[in-house]
């Protein structure tokens, strides 16, 4: 087990602006520094104390994104209770949250995630370019359990709620700015205008950068992709991998000719130009693919210099060579109407817009690139006439012969680059959207109903004329990317709402809550795709893969009872449905994800609000669970390629399999229960110490036919760690002088042991000893 314990010091003054070290949102202190202040959320659409509301959240304010140095989704791993964060492979910048035994990815075209992400109300539809920066973010809400009454499709495990503020018209200029260790510098700077009339505005700027921590040995290395009509031209392969380089933009101006009415306009854009992770080669199975690709490998790997991790950890120094810096630009516009139309109603509407473009190669072998020597012409002879039919079958002589056009062809490819698994996503997503929203409050009643039209188009696949995913594919050492197999997503969704939630007081203690929503859901796609003659270059265009277009009804409901005995408990039960949209990726359809989950769960404060405590349980079914797949994988392509020859025949589906990247496979039932934990505590003056735990058993009722011949007859629970835990004590000292304070913080974060692959197959491979789990850590 590793234990690592970070902690900060940090003094502040006025002049650069206060750092106050607070923490999660419900460690707040009050004004004299002994109580926990109120905290305000809107996890239910409108103002409520995060102690009043009937949901599992976490709220992080705008001085604990600071203090926790929180700048994107991808930061929020262990700060609210079994929620983990990371980004998935292939640099398409897409978040995989872990959450109630959910494990979301959404990395395939055109398809949702368990996890939803909203930006001041705004559904962010596609995964892809969603780990971005906001520099003036007023709160943070992490909504644990399925959330599709008031959130609707697409929040299975829960959903993330970004809010940010509205110009209030003081005046002023602030900048701030921090540096670290690994060249890591942060600065920022934000003016707010004065109010004119009913007009108030301000405007934000932030650039972070902070280098890699692992060294590329490759780096250095060009790649030309000028061959694609697409703008990417020439990139360098860079010296550090996991570099953090971004800079954020924000505007928001405010239209309020009356208390009763106000508009705000409000503009994001996030520019990353950041590298990917670092992909660590840790070994390979000799006798795979019978030995002839074993082969393959082994006079690769020992015939030059290769840099390995065989015991599983993140390694100094690895060659990356594929990895180029991301091309990532997301922006967004949304217009917020609210108007009080009476003492009891308010009525708002939220138009938007928002755009993701995103390129991201990466290399996935952990190796790329390899130069291709002579020691491996023969082993990859033998393994390219392996794939002629019969050719075990033929005369020793026609063998031999075979076996020599091959390698003769192959020595003009001596010395050239090989990418034995390389990806280069792009993508691009738009979409629009307008809801309309009716609150109505009164002495024991409140109703939250709305309406909602979202509309989203999304194109994705490599840079276009050249393959997305790469595999044994030979480059000159010039670096110009060939021209390959190509295979494109083009996708359109459309989406109509319309919700309900009632909360009912029956007694002073008791209240009844109860919400529907009604969804449609309308999909279509189309997968383009070409085939290359490696012989002659030349380039065939297929006919496209255009499956019939999806169409659903879908509705979700909520039933609870709140009892509240006193002022400072809130007792609560519920049981809640959702589901993620169902589609087709590549040709391959795929039915709805639904959830049904029963929670139970108490907030708590005791004395005097020195002591808060939340705790939640729960239990979850969720059925056709959705999960990327891989075709790179022998697993996954045993799933998809019977699929693809029922619906469209074996010459198609043997053409379209190469070139489809990637799928959502229909893992069947999985099953979820456990508890979360979150406590906060001000023992003494200045002094705030807190954490939160969580477990969570995972279970595969059932799992699909497919799945499972595809893995060998066994498939494991994988991704998911059983416990995670947090800690966390702060000091704020009382004004040294002036503005002028001490602020103390320390973190300790912790997980149990994973199992990183659902595939047993893999567990009697010796080179996989150490990747099998990932162990149990502190930081």
């Amino acid at each position: 087990m590793i234990h690592r314990v970070r902690c900060a010091l940090l003094l502040s003054t006025g002049m650069i602006g206060a750092c106050l070290s607070g923490t999660i949102a419900h460690a707040q202190t009050g004004d004299d520094g002994t109580r926990l202040d109120e905290i305000v959320v809107t996890a239910q659409k409108r103002e409520q104390s995060l102690q009043d509301v009937p949901i599992a959240v976490t709220a992080i304010t705008e001085d604990s994104l600071q203090a926790n140095r929180i700048f994107t989704v991808n930061d929020l791993s262990a700060l609210s209770p079994g929620v983990t964060v990371k980004p998935s492979p292939g640099g398409s910048a897409v978040p995989v949250f872990t959450i109630r035994g959910q494990s979301s990815f959404g990395v395939v075209p055109g398809s949702d995630k368990q996890v939803s992400i909203y930006i001041d109300g705004v559904y962010v539809g596609s995964p892809r370019g969603s780990i971005f920066q906001l520099p003036d973010i007023q709160r943070l809400e992490v909504l644990r359990g399925p959330q599709g009454t008031l959130f609707g499709r697409n929040a299975t495990a829960g959903a993330i709620s970004i809010t940010t503020r509205d110009p209030d018209g003081q005046p002023g200029i602030k900048a701030v700015g921090s540096v670290g260790n690994r060249d890591a510098y942060r600065f920022g700077i934000t003016a707010d205008l004065p109010q004119i009339g009913p007009f108030s505005a301000f405007g934000s700027f932030v650039h972070n950068y902070r280098r890699g921590e692992v060294r590329n040995a490759s780096g250095g290395l060009v790649w030309d992709r000028s061959l694609s009509p697409d703008p990417f031209g020439v990139q360098r392969s860079p010296n550090w991998l996991g570099t953090v380089d971004n800079e954020a933009y924000f505007g928001a101006i405010k239209f309020e000719p009356s208390p009763d009415f106000k508009l705000v306009y409000k503009y994001d854009r996030s520019d990353d130009r950041g590298t990917p992770e670092v992909t660590g080669f840790v070994g390979y199975d000799p006798t795979a693919g019978g030995g002839l690709l074993g082969g393959v490998l082994t006079a690769l790997y020992t015939s030059q210099e290769v840099y390995a991790a065989p015991d599983g950890k993140r390694p100094k120094i690895a060659a990356n060579g594929f990895a180029v810096p991301r091309t990532q630009k997301v922006f967004g516009h949304s217009a917020t109407a609210t108007w009080q139309a009476t003492d009891d109603i308010v009525v708002k509407n939220i138009a938007a817009y928002r755009q993701s473009e995103v390129l991201g190669p990466t290399p996935i072998d952990g190796v790329s690139s390899l130069t291709f020597t002579q020691a491996a012409v023969q082993p990859f002879a033998f393994l390219s006439a392996a794939s002629i039919p019969g050719f075990f079958t033929l005369p020793p002589e026609q063998q031999g012969a075979i076996l020599g056009n091959i390698a003769g062809g192959l020595q003009s490819q001596v010395g050239n680059r090989i990418l034995l698994i390389a990806a280069q996503s792009s993508s691009i997503s738009k979409q629009w959207s307008d809801e309309l929203q009716v609150n109505y409050s009164s002495s024991n009643l409140e109703l939250t109903a709305g309406l909602l039209w979202f509309h989203s188009k999304d194109e994705a696949g490599g840079p276009r004329g050249l393959q997305n995913t790469l595999s044994f594919t030979f480059v000159p050492q010039s670096g110009v990317l060939p021209l390959g197999n190509e295979g494109r997503y083009f996708n359109k969704a459309t989406s109509i709402a319309a919700y309900a939630q009632l909360e009912y007081q029956i007694t002073p203690t008791i209240e009844a809550v109860v919400g529907a929503r009604i969804t449609r859901d309308k999909k279509s796609s189309r997968f383009q795709y070409n085939l290359l003659d490696a012989a002659t270059g030349s380039i065939t265009e297929r006919d496209p893969i255009v499956p019939p277009v999806f169409k659903k009804t879908k509705p979700n409901y909520l039933i609870g009872l709140n009892w509240t005995p006193n002022d400072d408990t809130l007792v609560y039960g519920k049981f809640s449905t959702s589901f993620v949209s169902g589609g087709s990726t590549g040709g391959i359809p795929y039915a709805p994800e639904t959830a049904r989950s029963f929670e139970l769960g108490a907030k708590v404060d005791f004395f005097d609000n020195r002591l808060r405590a939340n705790l939640a349980l729960f239990h979850v079914d969720y059925n056709h669970f959705q999960q990327s797949q891989s075709t790179s994988t022998p697993a996954s392509v045993a799933i998809a390629l019977p699929i693809l020859t029922d619906l469209y025949g074996a010459t198609v589906a043997n053409e379209v399999i190469s070139k489809l990247s990637v799928f959502v496979g229909d893992q069947g039932k999985v099953r979820a229960k456990g508890f979360e934990l979150e406590a906060t505590a001000i023992p003494a003056r200045g002094v705030t110490i807190g954490g939160n735990l969580s477990y969570v058993d995972v279970s595969y009722p059932f799992v699909e036919p497919l799945v499972l011949a595809g893995n060998g007859g066994r498939f494991q629970v994988a991704g998911r760690p059983a416990w995670t835990g947090a800690a966390f004590a702060s000091y704020e000292s009382e004004p040294i002088f002036g503005d002028t304070y001490l602020s103390l913080r320390g973190d300790a974060l912790y997980q149990s042991r994973t199992r990183l692959t659902s595939n047993e197959d893999r567990d009697g491979i010796p080179a996989n000893a150490n990747i099998l789990y990932a162990p149990a850590f502190w930081t």
